[in-house]
């Protein structure tokens, strides 16, 4: 059974109990956790404090998805050093917290005149990441994101050697904006989808988040090709981008209908 989750980048002002509130009040079995400085949880926790967050997760019986780091690891920006070691401490983090997955962007210039050499910078620092993530128990996941949003491109980087336990993540917007289908998306994504993230917009130029359902996005081919003939027992995830959009309604305020059109759309095959 398909399981629901959403991203604390929808709420960048709550606290760590309004976030688990938030997930059980509305029936989200989990959380993806923005890794930055200013939110609950980041790389700064002690050891003290990531056994917390762990605890409160548990006794509120909702799962700390994924680590959301900000991590690149395709930028020319940083050296590989800086980048593994980021990397590192953010699998690490999740490890502790008892995140099964560590999310990275790839973060390279989407206009780049070598894409092979770009394609080889992320995969060398990857397959670096992966045999740390593979020792602390946690599965490594890179988003369909910014200089790589298709999921041709996600699986072109993802085929070099030490990358094999390398997951994706499915941020259906930016595969939709890089013209790939839904049907296209997944198929080419398969045994490797980390999990689902979904949200919906005015238009291709509009990018403000607005309520699923009531934008552009194809949410429905998407849970079409999620679900296929034999269902879904993954993660499928609200990111609504409000830390982003700070004028748009609060995550609280949407939370009860995005939860019932997803719990709707992705536990039954619907037309488009």
């Amino acid at each position: 059974m398909t399981r629901l989750a959403f991203s604390t980048l929808g709420c960048p002002e709550a606290d760590l109990d309004e976030v688990l509130r938030l997930a059980q009040q509305h029936g989200f079995a989990g959380v993806e956790l923005r890794a930055q400085p200013d939110q609950p949880v980041h790389p700064g926790l002690s050891q003290t404090e990531r056994r917390d967050v762990r605890s409160r997760f548990h006794d509120a019986g909702v799962t700390p998805l994924s680590v959301a780091s900000y991590v690149k690891v395709a930028t020319p920006d940083a050296p590989d050093e800086e980048v593994i070691s980021d990397g590192i401490n953010h699998l690490r983090l999740a490890a502790d917290v008892g995140a099964p997955f560590m999310r990275v962007f790839p973060g390279g210039d989407p206009d780049s005149p070598d894409a092979e050499a770009q394609d080889r910078r992320a995969a060398h620092r990857l397959a670096q990441l992966a045999a740390v993530a593979d020792d602390v128990g946690v599965t490594l996941a890179l988003e369909t994101h910014d200089s790589h949003r298709r999921a041709q491109d996600a699986v072109r980087v993802l085929s070099h050697p030490g990358c094999e336990n390398v997951q994706i993540i499915w941020d259906a917007l930016h595969t939709w904006l890089g013209q790939e289908t839904p049907a296209q998306s997944l198929a080419l994504i398969g045994a490797r989808l980390a999990y689902v993230q979904v949200k919906d917009v005015p238009s291709r130029e509009d990018l403000t988040p607005i309520l699923m359902g009531t934008g552009t996005l194809p949410l429905r081919d998407v849970a079409a090709a999620v679900l296929g003939e034999n269902g879904y027992d993954g993660w499928v995830s609200w990111e609504y981008e409000r830390a982003w959009h700070p004028e748009q309604p609060s995550l609280a305020e949407l939370a009860r209908p995005a939860a019932g059109w997803m719990a709707n759309l992705f536990t039954t095959t619907s037309s488009p």
